[in-house]
């Protein structure tokens, strides 16, 4: 048997031998995805006997990264131009941290383009918040394993450079922190997941 796993997901292989035949069993979760820009992409296999696996987004084509940054500093901009907050529904592992990581990388492509300037200098004036305590610890466990980080993430590390970091992020571990946060009325984006109060 032989086990491989990335944040969020895990591949198990089974080889069995009945009556002198091997064959290969193959179960997987969530798999990931090729172009998930903060992790290594997962290890494929190329083959299988047997296939065992989820497929809660099989039947759909997904928005490339950069579409997805663009349309986001887009969209946070002119809620956040009318005064209000954006919340971001995510699930705890791997897709808050792919937004983090998103956000932090906006700066990097800083240009001279006047409406992409006047954009993010308005999200970066704006609070963060994930608002999750379990999205907060796997956050940790990200922090924790930047060796499964792509390398050129890694690079970035080495100059201190960290892609979960920024100013203005900010953690409500509490649920009395989870409540102050429903009860302001600051422009924010609010990354959440759902949790027991």
């Amino acid at each position: 048997m032989m086990l491989d796993t990335c944040f969020g997901s895990s591949i198990i292989e089974v080889w069995v031998t009945e009556n002198g035949v091997t064959k290969k069993i193959v179960f997987t979760g969530d798999i990931g995805n090729n172009d998930i820009p903060l992790l290594d992409s997962p290890t494929m296999i190329d083959t299988a006997d047997y296939l065992v696996m989820e497929s809660t987004y099989g039947n759909r084509l997904h928005l490339r990264n950069d579409d997805k940054a663009s349309l986001f500093l887009d969209i946070v901009s002119e809620t956040l131009d009318k005064g209000g907050r954006v919340i971001i529904p995510s699930f705890a592992v791997g897709r808050t941290q792919e937004i983090l990581y998103e956000i932090d990388k906006l700066k990097d492509e800083y240009s001279d383009d006047e409406t992409f300037r006047r954009k993010y200098k308005k999200l970066m004036k704006a609070p963060v918040y994930v608002d999750s305590p379990l999205a907060i610890s796997a956050t940790e466990v990200f922090k924790k394993n930047t060796k499964l980080f792509e390398e050129e993430i890694q690079e970035k590390l080495k100059h201190g450079d960290h892609p979960l970091e920024f100013p203005g992020l900010k953690f409500t571990p509490t649920p009395d922190d989870s409540r102050a946060l429903n009860e302001s009325y600051e422009p924010a984006i609010i990354i959440s997941a759902s949790r027991n109060v």
